[in-house]
């Protein structure tokens, strides 16, 4: 076995260690990768090689926390709807409550429908009152504010950090995969690493591509945000004027 070999077979040992508590399997590869070329099997190193994905590996290596952000970004997405929920559910039961008020003391027909909600249609259950209900929208939409900003903090700033440590990873791992298969003679490198090259450029237009992309889903979600924003500002002032009324009127 050559220095080059237990060079090899060292970098690819200590990869291993580092894929281990994340993907066993993918550990696994590359410890009988290493082993393949630590004994000289030339043909059995090659076909190791051949089915281990560097791309994927790479991820593994550098994606920390990805269930977190994956998380994070699904609540992000749920919470969209959340406010517009909560208020047509609201609507929902003072409409209900409204009209068996009504069918009971049709005298408050004359009473503004605002002004019934706000006592909860004379304390019917399950009703929200109307400050209640422009509290918890605004209180969701804050909430969607902030996981927003932290999704996108990870988008700009994070992501890309992420992306280029990856590529570099991935880079090396090529250079390890076709080190481990060239056999003794070590043909062919040369034309790996044009190969590599190529790669390199078409996976960078990938990730750019990819950020465009998230740049305009988070533009067009921030849009979102900013209407959800405007109706909880209008339900705020709308409860508040309902409250300065109630306290002018004797």
């Amino acid at each position: 076995m050559t220095g080059i070999d237990e060079r090899t077979a060292s970098e690819l040992d200590a990869l291993a260690g580092e894929l281990a508590p994340r993907d066993e399997a993918f550990a696994t590869l590359f410890r009988r990768l290493a082993e393949a070329v630590r004994a000289g099997r030339h043909d059995e190193a090659r076909a190791y090689a051949q089915v281990v994905d560097a791309r994927t590996a790479a991820e593994l290596l550098e994606s920390k926390h990805r269930t977190i952000w994956g998380v994070l970004e699904l609540l992000r997405n749920v919470l969209v709807f959340a406010p517009i929920a909560v208020t047509w559910y609201g609507l929902s039961a003072a409409t209900e409550a409204y009209a068996r008020l009504l069918a009971r003391r049709p005298e408050l027909v004359s009473q503004p429908f605002l002004a019934l909600w706000q006592t909860s249609f004379d304390g019917a259950p399950g009703v929200f009152t109307f400050s209640t209900l422009a509290f918890v929208d605004a209180a969701l939409i804050a909430l969607l504010i902030a996981l927003s900003m932290v999704v996108h903090f990870r988008s700009d700033v994070s992501d890309p950090a992420t992306r280029t440590r990856a590529l570099l990873r991935e880079s090396r791992i090529r250079t390890l995969l076709a080190a481990a298969s060239s056999g003794p003679a070590r043909a062919g490198i040369d034309a790996a690493a044009d190969e590599l090259l190529d790669q390199l450029v078409a996976e960078e237009q990938r990730i750019y591509e990819r950020a465009s992309e998230r740049e305009r889903e988070l533009a067009d979600l921030g849009r979102a945000v900013a209407d959800l924003r405007r109706a909880a500002s209008d339900l705020a002032r709308a409860a508040e004027d309902l409250r300065a009324r109630e306290r002018v009127e004797p």
